[in-house]
């Protein structure tokens, strides 16, 4: 498989709970990866893949829910139709994340 095209995705989180961000997509085989990249405050933060649907042969959505942060991936790769990037924060946290996608063929 070659990969036909990459996607950069940036975002922040702070306060005591999860920020997500959504990205829907036509059905296409893609491997999603994130990495936190910045944080300030003391404690953890944590960056990981929340959920993705994978598309099936018959047209239908799978849900693929990782639950709570400490469950996240920080890749999965899998035909998809729309994938949640999340970072998990304190109180007192900011936390920054950047994530990718590989688009293959």
């Amino acid at each position: 498989m070659a990969v036909t095209k990459i996607e950069w995705h940036w975002f922040h989180g702070c306060g005591n709970g999860y920020t997500t961000i959504d990205v829907n997509i036509p059905p296409a085989w893609v491997g999603a990866q994130i990495a936190l990249h910045g944080k300030s405050g003391g404690g953890t933060n944590f960056a990981g893949i929340k959920h993705y649907r994978k598309r099936l042969d018959s047209g239908a959505d799978e849900d693929h829910d990782f639950g709570d942060w400490p469950s996240w991936p920080p890749f999965v790769g899998d035909v998809m139709s729309s994938v949640t990037f999340a970072i998990a924060t304190g109180s007192d946290q900011d936390a920054w994340a950047l994530a990718r996608m590989d688009y293959w063929a």
